[in-house]
């Protein structure tokens, strides 16, 4: 068994654990910030690591580490497609400030040791992506916030002292994403008003890009993309469309701070998000690994290799039978 699948079946006990009220004996599995590329020790941030883009290359076959560059500081890889860039992201944030204000809200023990789990799965492949770097779409996910005068609008943070609401949330920019291809398609449909389109790209996940020189670039290949059930299958793995569902109607909600909530209802909420999402994308893995095994399998038969295909397929369906 390969070091990656280790990692995500011992994830995915640990997660499975915490659902079923069971104490936490093992270690989360973490993405370290050192590590070897072409020969060479260099320290990386972990989530467009060598070591996550071995990850992704399980669900994407287009993926060539000769694609693969670095970027200005040399930490992050960034895979050179064909129109546009694109890089890893931690696609739930339980870091830094965010941690800070979820740990002032009045919280059971059991809840407690939840928000520690999802702290230290900030780092774990499980919570890795791919997002769109070209047009800044990366930035614009960690400047969502929600205006709470217009009925917790999601809005593109600009200037001024940030929201105590901006939680770099998959779930928002999911939301978000929804949205901004849904008023797209509707004002494709129709011949609107320059202020209808002012207003429209003024607050969308073109906005970040109209500030640079990607807006066309960002704009065409999102074209690619009918709904957000298509975006969210090319960059996410997730066929769902019930689990989708989930996402937007999650990231429509706020997370309220301790001033105004005298219990965990929200966090709560989120945080059960994002253990199933981590869970689903751990079995979207481990099922991939299996095609994957039982295809080389398949032609080794073909080529005349005599080695039996149940002991070919011994060590994924394993870590698969842990996890039905």
């Amino acid at each position: 068994m390969s070091d990656l699948q280790n990692k995500i079946t011992l994830t995915l006990r640990i997660l499975n654990d915490l659902k079923q009220d069971n104490p936490i004996t093992e270690e989360i599995p973490q993405v370290s910030d050192k590590q070897l590329f072409n020969g060479k020790k260099s320290e990386f941030d972990p989530d467009s690591s060598p070591e996550a883009w071995d990850y992704f290359k399980v669900f994407s076959g287009a993926i060539e580490k000769s694609n693969l560059k670095s970027n200005w500081n040399g930490k992050r890889l960034i895979w050179k497609s064909e129109t546009i860039d694109i890089a890893g992201d931690c696609s739930f944030n339980f870091n830094g400030n965010k941690m800070k204000s979820f740990k002032e809200m009045k919280l059971e023990d059991f809840q407690k040791c939840k928000l520690e789990v999802c702290q230290k799965m900030h780092h774990n492949l499980l919570n890795f992506d791919l997002i769109p770097v070209t047009g800044g779409m990366n930035n614009l996910k960690g400047n969502l916030k929600y205006d709470q005068d217009q009925e917790n609008k999601i809005l593109v943070h600009d200037l001024g002292r940030p929201s105590k609401n901006m939680h770099d949330r998959l779930d928002t920019f999911v939301t978000f994403i929804d949205y901004s291809l849904k008023k797209r398609n509707e004002l494709k449909q129709n011949i609107p008003c320059i202020k209808e389109i002012g207003e429209f790209f003024s607050n969308s996940i073109f906005t970040t890009s109209l500030k640079g020189e990607n807006f066309g670039v960002l704009y065409d290949f999102m074209d690619n993309y009918e709904d957000v059930y298509t975006y969210c299958k090319e960059f996410y793995n997730i066929d769902s469309k019930s689990f989708i569902d989930r996402l937007v109607a999650s990231g429509k909600k706020p997370i309220k701070d301790a001033e105004s909530l005298n219990d965990y209802e929200s966090l709560n909420d989120y945080m059960d998000l994002a253990i199933d999402y981590w869970i689903l994308k751990g079995k979207t893995f481990l099922q991939k690994k299996l095609r994957a095994k039982i295809l080389h399998a398949e032609q080794q038969r073909l080529s005349g290799d005599t080695m039996p295909f149940d002991e070919a397929m011994k060590e994924v369906t394993s870590g698969l039978d842990q996890h039905a």
